[in-house]
């Protein structure tokens, strides 16, 4: 490849903002092979000539805001250029009166969070890795926490969006208001798409009214079966919980610094909203549950409280600093099967010599199976890669699907990912032709190899 196209950049971004060396400032976070250069424009304008640029040259682009989330999903086939957002770091618009907040990028999940704050508002998304997180990896992964039970995930607070598509053009989708029915939501297949399909440039949100009140009821269970037929007691109920998270003993010994019941079962059961129906809820929920029997009901309110949904919220980032060889894998049940999942977890785990631990969203369906070998050499590389098949085959017999959300590298090469290809492959293969038809955008780190 000729110098040209890194002169181009240069001159696109400014010498200071171009680095042709990028693997120490990688520091570790990107799996494979490094991008030959990193460039870090400083509006969407650039965007749109960088873009430009590597379509003509066919240099193929990944979009990233703190590398947070590069080992998520598959390794891109060969990246010729990172695109660094942390330089598109301004909330351009907040109308709180409104409940709207557009953000660029680069904007970091607490800085956003801390603007939102200053008006007792939020935006209840709660991304792992919330520190370090910016609204580009969050947008780009859907990435969303315990709270997604009440508010839902990005696709029900994203309201519109700035994006550059794979030839340079800046692009439209949504508005600034809370309703806004015209045009085709694209917005929404940005959403998650792992920067497949554009690069977002600015992301616009509804947010929410701070909950005047909170508490937290912890029931201890002795099996799964007995604290999913309580979290659906509670979801069946009058009741309105924030979150509802079951974590088996092992999940637990995963959360730092905790001091929570030894059981083999935690039913998290979140609350919020006025002060009576939060004292309410308090009173009556483990009313509700007492013919389940749980063996010990815990309460917390205030730093307590946060505290614990912090490390719930950080429960992926906090195992895979724990256990660097490890794997996770993300299933959605129906809500009568997600027993079964957890089951077919353990099962695969101790037929291939590991470890597993269970994070459960008992009210959406959400499973998250970690899984571990004893000792981190390349040879546990094939009991995990077995227990992931498993694990894939049987979410899909018991009505669900899962993909392998993180794992080592060396395991990726191994497993099919994402699962065996359902009957909208086809479409989604036709949406990233016709979005991205050289194929330059991440290539091969989308589901199925896109």
């Amino acid at each position: 490849m000729s110098d040209s196209p890194w002169k181009h950049l240069a001159e696109i971004v400014r010498p200071e903002h171009l680095q042709l060396d990028p693997s120490q400032l990688l520091n570790g976070r990107w799996p494979g092979p490094p991008p030959k250069a990193i460039a870090r424009p400083g509006n969407p304008e650039q965007v749109c000539e960088i873009l430009k640029l590597a379509h003509s040259e066919r240099l193929t682009v990944a979009g990233a805001g703190n590398l947070t989330k590069q080992r998520l999903g598959g390794i891109a086939r060969k990246i010729d250029l990172l695109l660094s957002l942390d330089r598109l770091n301004r909330i351009t618009d907040y109308q709180p009166a409104d409940l709207t907040v557009t953000a660029e990028a680069g904007v970091r999940m607490p800085d956003l969070a801390a603007t939102l704050h200053r008006e007792n508002q939020m935006l209840p998304l709660d991304p792992p890795f919330a520190a370090e997180a910016t609204v580009g990896g969050v947008i780009a992964t859907n990435g969303s926490g315990p709270r997604r039970l009440a508010y839902g995930s990005a696709r029900d607070m994203v309201l519109g969006m700035h994006f550059v598509t794979a030839d340079g053009t800046l692009a439209k989708s949504g508005g600034k208001v809370v309703k806004n029915v015209a045009g085709y939501d694209v917005a929404k297949l940005l959403i998650g798409s792992l920067g497949s399909l554009g690069i977002v440039t600015d992301v616009t949100f509804k947010t929410f009214p701070i909950p005047p009140a909170s508490t937290t009821l912890l029931f201890g269970f002795e099996s799964a079966g007995q604290a999913l037929l309580a979290a659906q007691r509670i979801v069946h109920s009058p009741f309105a919980p924030q979150a509802l998270d079951l974590l088996d003993s092992h999940a637990w010994s995963l959360l730092p610094e905790r001091s929570l019941p030894s059981v083999a079962f935690v039913l998290a059961v979140g609350t919020a909203g006025p002060e009576p129906v939060v004292e309410r809820m308090g009173r009556e929920i483990p009313a509700l549950l007492r013919s389940d029997r749980p063996s010990e009901i815990l309460r917390l309110a205030g730093e307590a409280e946060s505290d614990l949904w912090n490390k719930i919220q950080e429960l992926t980032p906090s195992f895979l600093r724990a256990r660097p060889g490890g794997t996770v894998v993300k299933s959605s049940a129906l809500m009568g099967r997600i027993e079964d999942v957890v089951a077919a977890a353990r099962k695969a785990a101790s037929e291939n010599g590991l470890t597993s631990a269970t994070l459960a969203r008992a009210g959406t369906g959400i499973v998250y199976s970690y899984l571990w070998p004893g000792t981190e050499d390349a040879s546990a590389d094939g009991g995990l890669a077995n227990a992931c098949e498993r694990l894939l085959q049987q979410s899909e017999q018991l009505g669900g699907r899962a993909i392998v959300e993180w794992s080592p590298a060396s395991v990726k090469q191994k497993v099919n990912l994402w699962g065996a290809p359902g009957d909208d492959f086809p479409l989604m293969q036709g949406i990233k032709a016709r979005f991205d038809p050289h194929a330059i955008l991440n290539p091969g780190r989308f589901y199925g190899g896109i």
